[in-house]
């Protein structure tokens, strides 16, 4: 029994190594194989790279639309590098404030015809961005933003005449644009407006001519009508003081004429340079102030007579 189990065991062991080798053949002959389905997976993904691999920078944000599972998915994709079928899509949009500017002619109230040109700011509510996708998709600008603002423009600008537009204030045109279009535009799209800036206005040139001459008269009429005012209030003025000289008179006995002159003698008898003052004889006669300097001969009135010299 011993000798025949030794026996069978034998025999088993070169059933054995010979499976192994043939494990070791196989896999040899799978090796080229293998080889060339890894070649061919590289230049697939080197080809479908772009296909592939989706890469969005700051400032974006990116929807997924599934060819065969969906559409467009609820998922807003941020920043970064992500992975797609070959046969799906990713939309990218930026979440930046976004500008655009334009040039309109316009109606006013009186029929005339403005130039203007305007700007813009908006920018994607990133909430909100599949709905903004479904609904109007990467031309969203130009399908609601620009329409809405030509449209309060025209609804602001047809309020008012030229000359009426030319003389008001642009922040006041700018916020009954600005409230017409957020209202429309925030309340049925998915964007969010910013401003609007009136970059210029132009009127025809006979009729700006025109504008501005009738606003110059207007000014003219206020600075007549302010220097009337003026006058009146001297007059006023002149009045009190000369009711003031002639209660002064009255008091004093003293006409304020000669009052003034005998300040004024004072005044300048306190001066340091020489001079002589003469003092007249009679009761109206002024003090007189003669220049002790001067070169010309000195010649004293008749009726006065020398008091001092100053120096």
């Amino acid at each position: 029994m011993i000798k025949a189990d030794d026996a069978g065991a034998a025999e088993d062991l070169p059933l054995e190594s010979e499976s192994g080798a043939g494990r070791l053949h196989r896999l040899r002959g799978y090796r080229f194989g293998l080889t060339l389905s890894l070649l061919i997976a590289a230049f697939i993904l080197v080809v479908l790279w772009r296909d592939i691999l989706v890469s969005k920078y700051p400032g974006e944000q990116g929807v997924y639309w599934s060819r065969f599972f969906g559409g467009t998915s609820d998922i807003v994709l941020g920043e970064g590098t992500h992975l797609k079928f070959p046969w799906d899509e990713i939309f990218i949009y930026s979440t930046r404030v976004m500008m655009s500017t334009k040039k309109t002619v316009l109606l006013t109230k009186d029929g005339m015809e403005i130039n203007v040109e305007w700007a813009v700011r908006y920018r994607v509510d990133p909430t909100r961005l599949p709905e903004l996708h479904r609904v109007l998709g990467p031309d969203y600008a130009e399908r609601v933003v620009v329409p809405e603002v030509i449209s309060a423009l025209r609804q602001v600008i047809g309020n008012y005449s030229a000359d009426q537009i030319y003389a008001k204030a642009e922040i006041d045109l700018i916020e009954e644009i600005e409230d017409r279009v957020k209202s429309r535009i925030e309340m049925f799209h998915p964007i969010l407006f910013e401003t609007v800036l009136l970059l210029r206005l132009d009127l025809p040139s006979e009729m700006q001519k025109g504008i501005v001459e009738k606003l110059l008269y207007e000014q003219r009429l206020l600075s007549y009508n302010f220097r009337v005012r003026a006058e009146e209030q001297e007059k006023k003025r002149k009045l009190i003081e000369a009711e003031g000289i002639r209660d002064f008179e009255a008091t004093s006995k003293i006409s304020m004429l000669k009052w003034r002159g005998i300040d004024a003698t004072m005044e300048l008898a306190k001066s340091p340079n020489a001079k002589i003052i003469m003092m007249g004889s009679g009761q109206n006669n002024l003090p007189l102030l003669l220049n002790g300097d001067s070169s010309a001969p000195l010649v004293a009135p008749q009726k006065a007579s020398p008091v001092g010299k100053a120096q």
